[in-house]
């Protein structure tokens, strides 16, 4: 009524906006790619909450403090102990000895970083800030100091989506989605053929 009224200018609800959610983590400052990606406004929407990632990488450095209460149990996966450096095959501890990868002979944790990019803990007053800080991570090993071979890959991936695998187990949840922040230049129809059974399966 006040809108169709000819001495009033324009009518409308005088909404309440609210400060998008900002991160009390020190070095979030430091994260400038995230606010390209526009998660400031998606984190007002959701933080993941009830997701499941599946991280097939180095593994995890279980102890890191931006971690804590961020992952549920994964698997190593990676067969060849030379590989593995942890002195054994596949196993249930898919933490990361490190993998000597840099010059200098240290390791690149790089799946502990990216298990951070996704979830880690965040708005706790230390370290970074996850991209789907709500979700868990499950971690799975399947990268060691020479790489990771598509066999060992494509069992973590069966692992992820709740298949059957060398392991000889699943989850007690499968993955809701997994992340590969691997690559190469050679094409696997068995890698695929896995790739299709876990979207079959309802993973992303």
């Amino acid at each position: 009524a006040l809108a169709q009224n000819p001495d009033v200018a324009a009518a409308a609800p005088n909404y309440l906006r609210q400060i998008q959610f900002s991160p009390n983590d020190p070095l979030y400052r430091y994260q400038w790619h995230y606010p390209q990606i526009n998660l400031p406004q998606a984190w007002d929407l959701t933080t993941g909450a009830g997701v499941i990632v599946a991280v097939i990488d180095t593994g995890i450095v279980l102890s890191h403090p931006d971690l804590q209460g961020q992952w549920v149990a994964g698997y190593d996966f990676i067969s060849d102990p030379a590989n593995a450096l942890d002195g054994d095959g596949i196993d249930r501890d898919p933490s990361d000895p490190g993998d000597r990868s840099n010059p200098d002979g240290s390791s690149s944790f790089h799946g502990t970083h990216v298990a951070g990019t996704v979830a880690a803990a965040t708005n706790n007053g230390i370290g970074v800030v996850g991209v789907a800080f709500g979700a868990k991570v499950m971690p799975l090993r399947a990268v060691g100091q020479l790489g990771g071979s598509i066999y060992d890959i494509e069992q973590a991936v069966r692992f992820a989506a709740g298949l059957p695998n060398d392991s000889g187990t699943v989850p007690p949840r499968r993955a809701d989605v997994i992340n590969l922040s691997l690559g190469s230049t050679y094409f696997d129809s068995e890698d695929q053929a896995v790739f299709d059974l876990a979207r079959a399966a309802g993973v992303v």
